[in-house]
């Protein structure tokens, strides 16, 4: 679990999610806010990036999700929501991870780095997002910082929870600038998916395009 830190006393700080190797979208808005809260006591909500992520394959855009446990509560807390492992889930992204960007411009460079984490078998599913957004963090040398609160908040200023969902990716992503993507040839540029997606194709101009 994450170190819990008081939230940041700056009325300008957003509170949101954190994103399993997050969109380009949240990762814009991140780097422009450069302080962020995250807050682990929301009642955790199904169909969004906590747990889930949008790749690149020849035939279109995949999204693929982080199983999660099942739970006798009804209203699941972030902080305490459990990755399920009773499937190889992991070895499934891997194989779809290496598929769609083995021959990608930076995956040599990348690749072994990301499946390392994938195969690293956390418990929270906070952990994981935790892990994928430091990893990112460092070799994209974004300047992000994270809190996280303490205690359920209700209806705070700043409050993008329900932001960056999946079903809003082509919206949330159409001020991103365009890159040269692996299937560029095949079909239109897919704005908005999963920061693997830019880190295997653009790693030199991410922090440009974003």
């Amino acid at each position: 679990m994450p170190q819990q830190a008081n939230i940041i006393s700056d009325q300008k700080v957003k509170r949101t999610h954190l994103q399993f190797f997050p969109s380009l979208a949240w990762l814009s808005f991140a780097m422009k806010e450069k302080n962020i809260c995250i807050d682990l006591y929301e009642s955790f909500p199904r169909q969004t990036y906590r747990n889930r992520l949008s790749l690149l394959a020849s035939d279109g855009v995949q999204h693929i999700t982080v199983p999660t446990q099942r739970s006798k509560e009804s209203k699941l807390t972030t902080k305490d929501v459990k990755i399920s492992w009773k499937e190889d889930w992991n070895v499934r992204l891997w194989r779809a991870v290496y598929s769609n960007y083995g021959k990608s411009p930076y995956f040599e460079y990348f690749g072994d780095k990301v499946k390392d984490l994938l195969y690293t078998k956390y418990t929270y599913l906070i952990d994981l997002d935790l892990a994928s957004f430091e990893f990112i963090k460092k070799v994209f040398k974004l300047d992000i910082n994270l809190t996280f609160t303490e205690d359920f908040i209700k209806d705070p200023e700043g409050d993008y929870m329900n932001y960056f969902l999946p079903k809003n990716r082509i919206e949330d992503g159409k001020d991103l600038q365009p890159y040269y993507q692996c299937f560029s040839d095949k079909m239109p540029f897919q704005p908005n998916l999963s920061c693997l997606d830019l880190l295997f194709c653009q790693y030199d101009n991410a922090k440009q395009l974003l």
